[in-house]
């Protein structure tokens, strides 16, 4: 019998890709969402089951699990980071209060999995070279502490209840029909707009890099760790496609190449530099392709480019923002 998986944040960016490879693979899936929007996920809603619901309710979140049988819980619902320094009050809930409601829900239900979303913003500012798992350093921002905290509290319901977790601390997630909205998204839609053929200001400097993960490897490497499970020893792992980071600039060449006449011009913002600038430049991917065999398909940005841009080209009913 396979899974019964639930995503929160379910009918949002990253879940889109992931549930069509649970689909793929036999999982049942339940979309769990505040907020629902049905574009990114057309061709397959009829496969899945979709719940609206917060995840700040505990009782809207443990009646899903219970009707559905889940025994996976993916964890994707948050407030990106631009989002969470302009409403802390909000972000508090939603990130803290509800991560708190993920764990508490699923020991209270016997879920067996959970995945947790981190990110490269759970590495606090002052980190030079390559961003190991091991490494200590505060974030300054709420949402890069939220982040943290996930991780920490995913290790103790882990030792204290037995139930599987892992943590993935993503690199700037890219790919078709991500929004604006956190301060990485320059990176999506600097590809995504020209796609489009609109025009897109960048909100960071030429220079400015972060490491990028092509959705498309979140996703393999999810499933990969996700099947593996109960085997996993480190339980935090780094994931990017390209080492090193390519800067703003090296992104829109790369367009350029693939979309002719492509307009991006570069308009810096201080507070989004500023919270672009406190994480790393790079993480070292050692740890996930030792420990689950995971290596990003992705690794060459010119593919990447070319794999985004077709998507959205050959999917505009979907992708198109």
């Amino acid at each position: 019998m396979m899974s019964v998986v639930l995503i929160t944040g379910g009918t949002g960016f990253i879940s889109s890709f992931l549930s069509r490879d649970l689909l793929r693979r036999g999982y049942d899936v339940v979309l769990y969402d505040v907020a629902i929007d049905e574009t990114l996920i057309k061709d397959f809603k009829d496969k899945v089951k979709i719940v609206k619901g917060d995840i700040v309710n505990s009782t809207q979140l443990a009646e899903a699990v219970k009707t559905y049988g889940v025994d996976t819980i993916v964890h994707y619902a948050a407030l990106k980071s631009s989002t969470a320094e302009v409403n802390p009050a909000l972000a508090y809930k939603v990130n803290f209060e509800g991560l708190w409601n993920i764990f508490e829900v699923a020991r209270a239900n016997d879920v067996g999995n959970v995945i947790f979303a981190s990110s490269v913003a759970a590495y606090g500012p002052g980190l030079r070279g390559m961003a190991k798992e091991d490494v200590y350093t505060v974030p300054h921002g709420l949402y890069g502490i939220s982040k943290q905290l996930g991780e920490m509290v995913g290790l103790w319901f882990f030792r204290k209840y037995g139930i599987e977790f892992v943590a993935f601390r993503y690199g700037s997630v890219i790919g078709p029909g991500r929004r604006n909205g956190g301060a990485s998204a320059y990176s999506t839609l600097m590809i995504q707009k020209p796609a489009q053929h609109e025009p897109y200001s960048v909100n960071v400097a030429e220079a400015s890099r972060i490491p990028l993960l092509y959705v498309k490897d979140a996703v393999d490497a999810t499933l990969a760790a996700y099947e593996r499970i109960k085997k996993l020893k480190s339980r935090i792992y780094n994931l990017a496609s390209l080492s090193p980071s390519p800067s703003a600039k090296n992104i829109a060449e790369s367009v350029r190449k693939r979309v002719l006449g492509a307009e991006i011009t570069f308009k810096p913002d201080k507070k989004t530099t500023e919270i672009i600038d406190s994480w790393p430049t790079d993480m070292d991917i050692t740890r996930a392709k030792n420990e689950f065999g995971w290596e990003p398909k992705y690794s060459s940005l010119d593919a990447l480019t070319a794999d985004f841009v077709a998507e959205v080209q050959l999917h505009p009913d979907m992708y198109t923002i």
